[in-house]
């Protein structure tokens, strides 16, 4: 899904009326093309940027007692970063991984921060994307935390085809 039209379908933040500046926030995503399999974050990084996934399916992993553990899945009209790091600037315990080709826009930390300072409806949308992605990630932490394999499995399926 194209950003500009989340931005104005995603909630009463921006309005048609907006167009014009949406286009030119725009302005400061660089468009990025990554082939399946390479890699976006390695663990030890430190995440200066957030990324909208255009198209494509990107996983987000950790190694843990030498095995890749999957823990989230990010397709088209979603937002990804490593939080932790991004926010903090530690070093990344993830991985993320494009599972297949992928075509993202990124933001650098700076400039995203530079934004949110000088345009309030667009620090409105964020905080809005957050919540949406806080809920996500609680409904699947609850989920996942009690259920067998099978079931996770389904609840994967159904959630996160």
């Amino acid at each position: 899904m194209n950003i500009i039209k989340k931005v104005l379908t995603s909630g009463s933040f921006f309005a048609n009326k907006d167009l014009p500046l949406l286009e030119q926030l725009a302005n400061f995503l660089f468009v990025k093309k990554i082939k399946k399999k390479d890699i976006l974050l390695k663990e030890g990084q430190i995440n200066s940027k957030i990324y909208y996934v255009q198209k494509g399916l990107l996983r987000v992993y950790r190694i843990h007692e030498g095995k890749e553990i999957n823990t989230w899945f990010v397709k088209e009209g979603e937002f990804i970063t490593s939080v932790p790091s991004f926010y903090y600037e530690t070093p990344s315990s993830e991985y993320i991984e494009a599972i297949e080709e992928c075509e993202v826009l990124e933001i650098k930390k700076t400039t995203y921060n530079m934004m949110l300072k000088n345009n309030l409806k667009l620090a409105l949308f964020v905080i809005d994307q957050l919540y949406v992605n806080l809920c996500e990630y609680h409904d699947q932490c609850q989920s996942l935390r009690f259920l067998t394999a099978e079931k996770k499995y389904e609840f994967l399926k159904t959630k996160k085809p």
